[in-house]
């Protein structure tokens, strides 16, 4: 193999799909990132089993070929070579050579035909829609995806698509995220569930623009295809829990408040709440005011928001980080909320439409 290339493509290419590789692995070629030259195009490919990321850039081609290098190393050498040509040269299979100015780079080539097979495009399910729209659902509901492995199920997101309408949906037990859009083309029906850290790279990686992803589903595997990037993960198996039936049907309050108002009031309340255990906070509402409390041993903060009311005056107990997630993750200017009593859960969605829907279970407080 041996072919030319601009440093910082081939350093930017490293930077993607690295991000597959866990650095926890058993397997010492997935330490490796495989490059392909075939034609005109260098393609890098990074695996942990679970997260495969795959990314092309443009390469002069002489001599086409494949091998499979070290990625942490090849990567942060690349990254360090700045925007200038790069030669990659392999005369056999155990080292590559790399030349940038007059410099000259030696690096120990893992064995190509010992990398595993990731890619393939055998798919029940595709359809398409753009990177800002899949980026945006993703930035609203994978946070609330569960860390532990206590149900592994809830690690990651149920994505459900009904003819021209997709949803992502993602609870961790103690708060649930909810969003939807629309789709241009009905793409029939079908659930999956999707480790969150794989949306989370597919969100990292599509750009914020309209430009189209197009996502392929079978029973095993989902692959995001945004054209010089594609991002393949490993399907989450069992039944996803059946949350609707924790989504109160009635409230005996409603209130509509600024978006970014409350934010700045719970970034002001949280230098308390956070020394407290649970985040805890006390939420009072009444004559169209929401009082915010926070106490701990090193002070207190109390802060008052105006709001639209309706209803009855509420008491409840909320950990203010989970509902400080849901605000950062709002885009709207006014939202609404709904309660049904101080123990069940919270409601926030906007004031029009279902693009988004959030609930988060208040905390008991001891009598």
């Amino acid at each position: 193999m041996k072919l030319y290339c601009n440093g910082l493509d081939l350093a930017d290419s490293f930077a993607k799909v690295t991000k597959a590789i866990s650095g926890k692995s058993n397997i010492p070629i997935l330490e490796g990132v495989k490059i392909t030259a075939i034609g005109n195009s260098l393609t890098l490919t990074a695996s942990d089993t679970e997260i495969t990321i795959e990314n092309t850039i443009n390469a002069k081609i002489l001599l086409e070929g494949e091998i499979v290098v070290p990625g942490k190393i090849m990567s942060e050498l690349v990254r360090k070579m700045g925007s200038q040509q790069v030669e990659l040269e392999c005369l056999d299979e155990k080292i590559l050579n790399i030349k940038y100015m007059d410099s000259v780079s030696k690096i120990m080539l893992f064995k190509v035909d010992e990398y595993p097979k990731f890619i393939d495009n055998n798919f029940d399910y595709t359809f398409s829609m753009m990177q800002n729209q899949l980026k945006d659902m993703v930035n609203k509901t994978a946070f609330c995806a569960a860390v532990d492995d206590v149900r592994p199920i809830l690690k990651g997101c149920l994505m459900k698509v009904k003819g021209k309408e997709i949803s992502l949906i993602a609870i961790d037990g103690l708060r649930l995220a909810i969003t939807k859009q629309p789709l241009s083309v009905p793409s029939g029906e079908f659930d999956a569930v999707i480790p969150a850290r794989a949306l989370n790279e597919i969100s990292k990686l599509a750009k914020d623009n309209d430009d189209i992803i197009t996502v392929s589903l079978n029973n095993k595997k989902i692959m995001a295809d945004m054209g010089d990037t594609k991002i393949i993960a490993q399907l989450l198996e069992g039944d996803f829990v059946n949350y609707e039936r924790i989504i109160p049907k009635e409230s005996i309050t409603e209130l509509k408040v600024n978006c970014e108002q409350l934010e700045q009031a719970l970034d002001r309340v949280s230098i308390i709440s956070r020394n407290v255990q649970a985040n805890l906070i006390k939420i009072e509402i009444n004559e169209n005011v929401m009082v915010i409390d926070a106490n701990a041993e090193i002070g207190n903060i109390n802060e008052k928001v105006p709001v639209n009311m309706q209803g009855k005056d509420m008491k409840l107990a909320l950990n203010s980080k989970f509902l400080s997630d849901c605000l950062k993750a709002i885009d709207s200017e006014y939202i609404k909320f709904n309660f049904s009593s101080s123990i069940q859960p919270c409601i926030i969605t906007p004031l029009t439409g279902d693009e988004f829907l959030y609930l988060i279970l208040p905390v008991r407080l001891m009598g």
